[in-house]
């Protein structure tokens, strides 16, 4: 073959290799906004409107309208949410799950810090929108308020001072004084599971200065929040395994059906993008609780 043949040759399997190239290289572009298309755009009530089908009703209509969502939360349950010393600004996993779902929601957030036993009141009250602050899903509560799905699930543990004894059970806590915050379910196991002195506090973290004074033999709390005040220096241990497991959901006022449909949405939409379990994990050492034991 001349010369000249295998120039051409060349010349046209070069340009057939490019074109290849070229083809895979749209084929990439056309694949990406397929995925974008998956975020919600637009404005919160038109967001809400492509969730739900239609348009949204009662408190969940006033809430996009708007563009605001107001979120109960404790201010002092790290590593849920506190207020960060050096900043004066309110941080934590709860925190970040409100911004999450307002991102997702396409809503702006703002914060309530009330006592923990007035939220389930202040939510039919219209106090605030939604509770996001760490909440059991529990039969009694649900009587009043209604719950999303659960966003994680995490462990009721007791503590003690460092060297203290360790309990193989709730029996263990009989005689014993243990202190809870108010209004919550470990409030309401001890009483009806163990015959603990049960003392309560403002809130969980509230107990723990009592703890490490001597005045109480245990606190009751969950997990992560016991674990938070170890790692932060605190002469605390566990004591024994959790005494049980529970659903933490947001909470909202009854019967607020399209309010309750978009909050799930966005919390399917953060276990599935795995913007929980990032969340998890930085707030909670490396532990991710959006899943259950």
């Amino acid at each position: 073959m001349s010369k000249g043949k295998w120039f051409i040759l060349g010349t046209v399997v070069l340009l057939a290799v490019v074109a290849m190239f070229a083809l895979a290289a749209c084929g990439d572009e056309a694949e990406e906004p397929a995925a974008e298309e998956t975020a919600l755009t637009g404005s919160a009530a038109e967001r809400a409107a492509e969730i739900l089908g239609r348009e949204p009703t009662g408190l969940a209509k006033q809430i996009v309208d708007r563009g605001t969502v107001i979120v109960a939360n404790d201010a002092n349950y790290a590593p849920q949410s506190s207020i960060d010393e050096a900043t004066g600004e309110l941080v934590g996993f709860d925190v970040d799950v409100a911004l999450k779902m307002g991102e997702i929601l396409g809503l702006e957030v703002q914060f309530e810090n009330p006592a923990w036993e007035t939220i389930p009141a202040g939510l039919n009250q219209g106090r605030f929108d939604v509770s996001i602050g760490s909440m059991t899903i529990t039969e009694e509560r649900d009587k009043t308020i209604d719950f999303t799905e659960p966003y994680y699930f995490t462990s009721g543990q007791v503590f003690v001072k460092e060297g203290g004894p360790q309990i193989a059970g709730v029996e263990d806590l009989a005689g014993k004084t243990v202190g809870v915050g108010a209004a919550t379910t470990y409030y309401d196991f001890l009483k009806s599971e163990s015959e603990a002195e049960v003392k309560t506090y403002t809130t969980d973290a509230d107990a723990f200065p009592d703890l490490r004074n001597g005045n109480l033999d245990f606190v009751m709390t969950a997990g992560p929040t016991g674990q938070q005040a170890i790692l932060e220096g605190q002469a605390f241990e566990f004591s024994g395994t959790p005494l049980y497991y529970e659903d933490l959901a947001f909470s909202v006022a009854e019967g607020e059906t399209d309010w309750v449909a978009l909050l799930d949405y966005a919390i399917t939409t953060m276990h599935e993008d795995g913007s929980l379990t990032e969340m998890s994990k930085l707030w909670y050492n490396g532990l991710d609780l959006t899943v259950r034991e």
